[in-house]
């Protein structure tokens, strides 16, 4: 069996950190910052995990953070528009 390499645990954080800020920025987003952090460093750790197949797991947590940033930056959008009538 063969040992992780470095990179893959130092990168392993990032896609970690955008899923889970990108949680967070469904229930608190201030001035959408929140979800940009999510969707920045979900698109670093897209970026880092590109071309390896031993990387997939990471890919797709990096693609669910992505995502649930943009959810949460599409309620506040909502949100705002809906209070501002």
């Amino acid at each position: 069996m063969t040992e992780p390499s470095p990179a893959l645990d130092a990168k392993a954080w990032l896609p970690v950190a955008a899923i889970v800020l990108g949680a967070v920025s469904i229930f608190f987003n201030p001035y959408l910052l929140v979800s940009v952090i999510a969707i920045v460093l979900g698109i670093i750790a897209l970026i880092g995990t590109r071309g390896a197949s031993n990387q997939r797991p990471y890919r797709l947590i990096a693609a669910l953070g992505i995502v649930a940033g943009a959810i949460g930056a599409l309620a506040v959008i909502v949100s705002n528009t809906i209070s501002a009538m």
